[in-house]
């Protein structure tokens, strides 16, 4: 492979011939890097449900809500995204909390259709509020390391992509560890087997919902600051998140953290293989035939027992 170094806006960066990139290996490690990030969005939703029962369809448009302040910030203050996610995390994680606490809680033990049907209706408010705030047109936030690769063999990785995967892991593994390791990380786990036995032991169940969806919302803040260097946004992005997201969860078990970043994978491999060696467009599709199939044939999904 020949890379050369230039200059841009005084700094070196790198450029290399994609033609000669093994494309095999190429799409192995891009879909790494992307479904690491798919999985920490689908950790926060499948958190919710652990906790809730409710299956968040506004999801993706907290996601672009996040980004949106991003863009917001960087307008205002030239902050990098990955700077101004020590913004967007506690005001997200204070949004999640108002959400639940005043609009979701007083849903829950309510028909499932009914709680669709209101964050359905409060993904159409958060679209809608952006778009007349920011306008309908693409935007992009910019950040220092957004042209830097790392240069791998016959293999070109994007620095936003290898931090994505860095960060997704560790918050991954932090979360995982919380879980087990800690009083509120069991609180979670009891309202997730019984939340009327986790009451009568004197759990407070409805502020462990409140937290949880907060802590989930937050986790959304930093998936927005990984996912934005390099990629254009606009208010109508939200369902793409969601339904993404929705495929994850489900391939993953729903509740299970480690089978959920394994789907993640999954995912995120198929749909770079699929835009690889099919098309840009029909590859797309690939990551929701693989998980037709697995349905089909193994309708639990992935889910991986851990004790």
């Amino acid at each position: 492979m020949s890379c050369a170094t230039i200059r841009e806006r005084g700094k070196p960066i790198w450029v290399c011939e994609e033609t000669e990139v093994n494309e095999l290996w190429q799409a192995l490690a891009q879909g790494v890097l992307i479904g690491s990030t798919y999985g920490l969005l689908a950790l926060g939703m499948g958190l919710v449900y652990g906790v809730s029962g409710i299956v968040n369809f506004a999801h993706g448009d907290f996601i672009s809500l996040a980004m949106f302040i991003s863009l917001a910030l960087f307008s205002a203050f030239a902050l990098d995204p990955y700077v101004s996610v020590l913004i967007t995390i506690p005001v997200m994680a204070a949004l999640g909390a108002l959400v639940y606490r005043f609009l979701l809680r007083p849903m829950a033990g309510h028909q499932f259709l009914m709680i669709v049907q209101l964050t359905l209706g409060l993904s159409l408010l958060l679209q809608n509020g952006i778009m007349m705030v920011f306008g309908g047109q693409p935007a992009r936030t910019p950040s220092i390391v957004e042209s830097k690769l790392i240069i791998l063999g016959d293999v070109v990785l994007r620095m936003p992509h290898v931090i994505a995967f860095v960060v997704a892991f560790a918050m991954a593994i932090g979360l995982y560890v919380m879980l087990r390791s800690t009083d509120f990380g069991r609180s979670i786990r009891a309202v997730h087997q019984n939340a009327r036995a986790a009451a009568l032991m004197g759990v407070d169940v409805g502020r462990v919902q409140v937290v949880t969806f907060a802590i989930g919302l937050g986790i959304l803040a930093v998936a927005a600051a990984l996912l934005l260097p390099g990629t254009p946004i606009q208010p109508t992005q939200g369902l793409q998140y969601t339904v993404i997201t929705l495929l994850v969860v489900v391939l993953g078990g729903m509740t299970n953290f480690v089978s959920i970043m394994i789907s993640g994978l999954v995912i995120g491999i198929a749909e770079a293989f699929g835009t690889v060696y099919v098309s840009d467009t029909l590859g797309r599709l690939v990551p929701y035939a693989i998980f037709v199939l697995i349905m089909l044939f193994r309708p639990q999904g992935l889910t991986w027992r851990t004790s």
